[in-house]
C-alpha cells in the first residue's frame, strides 16, 4: 500500500505556490517528498529531481519509484542549476541559506530561461531579494511558513524589473502588502534576531521590524 505524502508548512506552502506545468525542477530535492508530490498531484506532468548528494538522491528515486512516478522524473546527481537537462517551466530551490541559494541562481543564470522561482533561504532572505531584483526577477508572491520552530518565507519570483531600498529587501514587499497568515510572529522572532545584533546595521533592522509590527498593529484595530 502506498503511503501518502505528507508535507511540513514550509513544503505546503512551496507546493501551494508552484503552477502547473509541464516540466519543473526540484533543485536540493533532499528526500524527494516536494517533487512526489507535484508529480504525484499532477501539478508537474514531469520534473527533473537533482540533488548534490548522490545518497540524498538515492532516497528521493526510492520514495517516487514507489509512488509509481519514476517514469516522469529525471534523477541528476550535480550542483546548482547546470543539471537541467531541458528548460523549466518552474524551478525550486529550497531548504539552505542564503549565499548558497544566491550562488546557485547567480551560477546558473542564463539556464532560469524565464522560469518561475520558488525558493526559501533559511539565512539572508534581504540577500535573496537583493538577487532576485539583479537577475531581473520580481517577487510574485510571499508566504511565511512555521516548520520544525522556527519561521521560514517561501517566495515566488517570475521574470520582471523591481526596485527596493533596504527597507523593502529586509521587510518584503509582498509580505508588507498581504500581511499573511504567522506575519507578526515572524517580525517579533526577527526582532529577536536583530536585537543579538550589536551594530548599526541590527539596530536599523530592529527599528524597521519595530515599525512594521506597529504598523499592523494599528491597521488590525481599525
Amino acid at each position: 500500500m502506498k503511503q501518502p505524502i505528507v508535507l511540513d508548512d514550509r513544503l505546503s506552502r512551496a507546493a501551494a505556490l508552484f503552477p502547473a506545468c509541464a516540466y519543473g525542477a526540484d533543485i536540493g530535492a533532499d528526500h524527494g517528498r516536494l517533487s512526489c508530490y507535484l508529480l504525484l498531484n499532477g501539478i508537474c506532468e514531469r520534473m527533473c529531481v537533482a540533488d548534490i548528494s548522490a545518497p540524498s538522491l538515492h532516497k528521493a528515486k526510492a520514495l517516487i519509484t514507489g509512488q509509481g512516478l519514476d517514469a516522469r522524473a529525471d534523477f541528476r546527481v550535480g550542483d546548482g542549476l547546470s543539471v537541467l537537462p531541458q528548460r523549466a517551466d518552474a524551478v525550486a530551490v529550497l531548504g539552505m541559506g542564503g549565499h548558497t541559494l544566491c550562488g546557485i541562481l547567480t551560477d546558473g543564470a542564463e539556464n532560469l530561461q524565464g522560469a518561475s522561482l520558488i525558493l526559501s533561504a533559511h539565512t539572508d532572505v534581504q540577500l535573496l531579494r537583493k538577487t532576485l531584483m539583479e537577475l531581473a526577477y520580481r517577487i510574485d508572491r510571499e508566504e511565511i511558513a512555521f516548520a520544525a520552530g522556527r519561521f521560514y518565507v517561501v517566495l515566488r519570483a517570475v521574470p520582471g524589473h523591481e526596485s527596493m531600498g533596504e527597507r523593502e529587501l529586509l521587510l518584503g514587499p509582498r509580505l508588507m502588502e498581504s500581511v499573511p497568515e504567522h506575519y507578526m510572529e515572524y517580525l517579533a522572532w526577527r526582532m529577536g534576531i536583530a536585537s543579538k545584533k550589536r551594530t548599526e546595521e541590527g539596530r536599523r533592522e530592529w527599528n524597521w521590524l519595530k515599525e512594521e509590527y506597529s504598523r499592523v498593529c494599528n491597521c488590525g484595530m481599525d
